[in-house]
């Protein structure tokens, strides 16, 4: 690549939603279109018609100047056939052009390959004052959480071998799912293996541990080819 050319094209599932999840949405980016290229037709054609026709690349002097004058900025992100535009608040051309198609991630979120991303209200917490009355974070937050039909599709699959594998077997097949573990993740990973241990409990098996749940979450560069990533 050469320096200074913009990057829109991620190599992996993880690479395209840490981007959106942990630096396009804290940077505004509410608005979006999301699509699939055509069977039979070229990626690189419809990026090069996107990145034109919207005039998405930008510099940052160019970008700050845009959003001083209440004009939305635009960034543009492809993994394989999986394509998305997402906008900041203000005026463009783009949001007249993809009206019927435009949506807002506070209401309705990104998914792919199995993953749901939006972004969120903070809840609930405690102020720090001797009235210790709850108060609201108002702030938006991303979340990243595995979409709820995958979910109900994972639950209803290890409730089904819940009690006719081993502990062992298991613990390796949740170990091996394929969701880096956000918070909301997390969570989810733990319901399921408390669904699971209910199930083996009646049955009188040993339980699956918590520790079959990867905790830690993978981070990649989103642009790196994948062959550099594994050698590394």
């Amino acid at each position: 690549m050469r320096r200074g050319e913009y990057q829109y094209e991620v190599t992996s599932v993880t690479g395209f939603v840490q981007r959106i999840a942990t630096c396009l949405l804290r940077h505004g980016y509410v608005h979006f279109v999301q699509g699939e290229v055509k069977a039979g037709k070229d990626p690189r054609a419809l990026d090069a018609k996107l990145l034109a026709k919207y005039e998405v690349v930008q510099s940052e002097h160019q970008r700050a100047r845009r959003k001083e004058r209440g004009l939305a900025n635009l960034q543009y992100l492809r993994f394989e056939r999986t394509w998305v535009l997402l906008a900041t608040e203000g005026v463009h051309a783009m949001k007249t052009s993809e009206e019927r198609n435009l949506k807002d991630i506070r209401a309705v979120p990104i998914q792919i390959a199995g993953y749901s991303i939006y972004l969120k209200r903070g809840d609930y917490k405690k102020k720090l004052s001797d009235d210790d009355v709850l108060v609201r974070d108002d702030k938006w937050h991303a979340r990243v959480l595995i979409a709820r039909e995958r979910f109900k599709e994972l639950r209803a699959y290890f409730l089904e071998i819940a009690t006719k594998r081993s502990v062992e077997a298991l613990s390796a097949e949740i170990n091996r799912l394929p969701f880096e573990c956000y918070k909301p993740v997390w969570r989810q990973l733990r319901k399921l293996v408390r669904v699971i241990n209910t199930k083996r409990k009646a049955a009188g098996l040993m339980p699956v541990p918590m520790s079959a749940i990867r905790w830690r979450r993978q981070i990649v560069k989103a642009f790196e080819p994948v062959a550099v990533r594994e050698a590394a």
